[in-house]
């Protein structure tokens, strides 16, 4: 699949850069979801614990 080292490495750092900004992207959400959710669960005088999750899909271009 490649064919030199720092063709191997691009491809591991993007890997792991794509992971990140997935993990960096699923925190944000759950930390924003859970603020909205506890601010209008306090309406009620209810606690609630909420969790949302971000989920990407890919598709492969075939050529």
């Amino acid at each position: 699949m490649t064919k030199t080292t720092p063709q191997a490495a691009a491809a591991v750092l993007s890997a792991l850069m794509s992971l990140a900004v997935v993990a960096g992207m699923n925190g944000l959400a759950t930390t924003q979801y859970a603020k909205a959710d506890s601010l209008e669960m306090a309406r009620y005088g209810q606690t609630h614990v909420a969790v949302q999750h971000v989920t990407v899909v890919g598709h492969r271009a075939t050529a």
